[in-house]
């Protein structure tokens, strides 16, 4: 699949089901935009166990830190993203300090449905402004959906004022087509399932700019042959024991991958229109940023960014 339209992108939303590698593929995406000579910020959101820092080899904090050239690296933590709206929209510094230090203006920000949500959107949307391109590593897929729907919801909340034109805005950045939902996936029938429950979700409220794109992670590229497959079944029904055993049900177990990660692509591709991207399984025992070196490498092929350009990873 050919994903060199993603280098036209100016803001790139990562998000999956807990567990399949999204943090490590936000980082990769914004590895190779970097690459490519675009400016680009990586951003966390509201992170209080950032999964950045080993993958960049720096700590990430609210303010941008650069991690390479033309990178950066944010973790849009809650107070000091809420401390930024709030001179945004207020302007004064008397007054916003004025608003932070009432307790019952912070208790209703704290707790009104969708105040954070808004307020860690209009960050966003503020960088997309000063970046070439913005990656976020979103929440998991379930709050991922529910962060980008608050700009729904609020639109009936809000009927005038400064709060609905900001929320008309920020429907705008989401609607535009150089913004693009990145979801990560594994050949898990659970894990596929919640994908595709979340691009429909995506879909019914009008939460996609750009085209989507699918990654399934870990996928065993296929390796047996017609011939090997038919002794695997063979050799099942010959009742063998021991290490004839044990090697039979290493055979047994590459054709099951094999068979998921086919599946996978199958009911993906369905809804899609178009096969997921197969990023093949990183090699055991490496670190987190070589994981993230080597999700780059395979993303890379489908960008048209060469091995050599990602050497400072």
């Amino acid at each position: 699949m050919d994903l060199t339209p993603l280098l036209d992108d100016r803001l790139v939303l990562v998000t999956g089901k807990g567990g399949t590698g999204k943090t490590t593929f936000a980082a990769a995406l914004a590895a190779l935009q970097a690459a490519r000579g675009r400016r680009t910020l990586l951003c966390e959101v509201d992170s209080q166990r950032p999964a950045l820092d080993p993958l960049v080899g720096r700590e990430v904090t609210f303010a941008p830190v650069r991690v390479a050239d033309r990178l950066e690296a944010a973790n849009l933590v809650w107070p000091e993203t809420l401390v930024a709206w709030l001179k945004r929209m207020v302007g004064m510094e008397r007054i916003v300090r004025a608003i932070l230090g009432n307790d019952m203006v912070q208790r209703f920000l704290d707790f009104v449905p969708g105040s954070q949500e808004l307020v860690t959107l209009s960050a966003i949307a503020e960088h997309v402004e000063r970046y070439d391109c913005v990656v976020v590593d979103l929440p998991a897929s379930g709050h991922a959906f529910s962060l980008l729907d608050i700009t729904r919801s609020a639109l009936g909340l809000f009927r005038a004022g400064p709060v609905r034109e900001r929320v008309l805005q920020l429907r705008t950045v989401l609607e535009d087509p150089r913004t693009r939902m990145f979801l990560v996936a594994l050949p898990e029938e659970m894990v596929v399932n919640e994908t595709l429950e979340t691009l429909a979700r995506l879909r019914e409220h009008a939460l996609l700019g750009g085209s989507p794109v699918v990654v399934l992670n870990r996928a065993i590229p296929p390796s047996l042959t017609d011939d090997e497959r038919t002794l695997l079944e063979r050799l099942s029904a010959a009742g063998l024991v021991g290490d004839a055993e044990e090697f039979l049900e290493a055979g047994r177990w590459e054709r099951a991958s094999e068979e998921a990660v086919a599946e996978a692509a199958f009911r993906l591709g369905q809804v899609l229109g178009v096969p997921p991207v197969l990023v093949p399984p990183a090699p055991a025992a490496g670190r987190e940023r070589d994981v993230m070196r080597h999700v780059a490498v395979q993303l890379g092929r489908h960008m048209g960014v060469p091995r050599q350009e990602l050497a400072w990873i």
